[in-house]
């Protein structure tokens, strides 16, 4: 069976659900993910307006790339969200290949450009140089942790 990307589906669903777990929850990542909340986190990107998404495929899913367009004061913009390779076929142009095909078809979508979050001087970062993905150098990631209401109750109340 040769090599081919397709158009991201629920019928992949629990395939890329189940890479995902692999991929993200092995080195250098050693993130937390289950089955039940990739799965969940991709049903959620799949529902949502102006998703667009590939899966690589020989046989099974060895990648994925996945996010949403979103409309801008005068143009749209595609939020990259995941992007997953099975660790064994990395550094194959697996990944690569999976973002040409994302580019190209959201170029003929009318797309501006693309933007995404990942982790600061890692593979990641790395690889969306080599394919001339630049810093932001006017945006910043924040954040905000937010506690349980539960938790800040039985504060004040001690």
């Amino acid at each position: 069976m040769s090599e081919e990307i397709l158009r991201f589906t629920t019928k992949y669903l629990d395939e890329c659900a189940d890479l995902a777990v692999e991929v993200f929850n092995a080195e250098p990542g050693n993130q937390n993910w289950t089955r039940e909340t990739a799965r969940r986190r991709l049903l959620e990107m799949v529902n949502t307006s102006g998703f667009v998404g590939f899966v690589w495929r020989k046989k099974e899913t060895l990648g994925f790339v996945v996010g949403n367009c979103e409309q801008w004061e005068d143009s749209l913009r595609y939020e990259l969200k995941t992007i997953c390779v099975r660790g064994d076929r990395q550094s194959q142009g697996i990944g690569t290949k999976l973002l040409h095909q994302l580019m190209n078809t959201l170029t003929a979508m009318n797309v501006n450009s693309i933007y995404l979050l990942t982790v600061k001087d890692g593979q990641a970062e790395a690889f969306y140089t080599k394919n001339n993905f630049q810093k932001s150098p006017r945006v910043i990631f924040m954040s905000h942790q937010l506690v349980s209401q539960a938790v800040n109750h039985q504060k004040s109340e001690e």
